[in-house]
C-alpha cells in the first residue's frame, strides 16, 4: 500500500484511495497549522522572518497535499480504467462531490488494463484457466485364493441352432 504515493502511474484499489483521503488531510492539516502557528508566532513578536517562514510552510504544505491527492485521484481514475484527466471534474463544486464518490464506491477493472496490472490480482472471466485435479490411487494387492471357486454356475452358452434362427 502506498508504492509512489506522489506518482501518477498505476493503479490503486479503494481501500488505498480512502485512507490516502484521511492521511492526506491529516498530515496536511497538521503542516498547515504547524505554518500558520509559526506565522501567528512571528507576526506576535514582530519578527518578520518568523512570519515569513509560517506563510512558505503552509504553502509548501498545502502543494504537496495537492499534489498528493491529484496522484492518489488520478490512480484510482486509472483503476476504473478511465482517463486521469478526469480527475479535474472534482474542481465542480457539486459534480465534483459526487464524482469523488464514485470513485470511492466503483468496483475497478478487473484484470490488467492500459494503466497497468490489477491491485487485486484477479483475471477476467473469460482469461481465468480451468482445472480439473484427478488424483488416482491404485494399490498393487496379490490376491490369493486357497481353493477354487466350483459352486459358481458356468455361463449358459446358446446352442448354435437357436442363433441361426435368431440370425435369419
Amino acid at each position: 500500500m502506498f508504492k509512489a504515493p506522489f506518482s501518477f502511474d498505476g493503479r490503486i484499489r479503494r481501500i488505498e484511495y480512502f485512507l490516502s483521503g484521511i492521511i492526506g488531510g491529516i498530515v496536511s492539516s497538521i503542516a498547515w497549522a504547524l505554518g500558520v502557528g509559526t506565522f501567528v508566532l512571528g507576526a506576535a513578536s514582530g519578527s518578520a522572518g518568523g512570519s515569513v517562514f509560517g506563510l512558505l510552510i503552509g504553502l509548501a504544505a498545502m502543494i504537496a497535499s495537492i499534489w498528493f491527492s491529484l496522484a492518489q485521484g488520478v490512480k484510482r481514475l486509472h483503476d476504473l480504467n478511465k482517463s486521469g484527466w478526469l480527475i479535474l471534474l472534482c474542481c465542480v463544486p457539486i459534480i465534483g462531490w459526487i464524482f469523488a464518490l464514485y470513485m470511492l464506491f466503483a468496483d475497478g477493472t478487473v484484470g490488467p488494463n492500459p494503466y497497468g496490472a490489477d491491485p487485486k490480482n484477479r483475471m477476467p472471466y473469460q482469461a481465468q484457466p480451468a482445472s480439473v485435479n484427478v488424483t488416482v490411487n491404485v494399490s498393487r494387492e496379490e490376491v490369493k485364493v486357497d481353493k477354487p471357486v466350483e459352486d459358481a454356475p458356468a455361463p449358459a452358452e446358446a446352442p448354435a441352432e437357436e442363433n441361426k434362427e435368431k440370425a435369419e
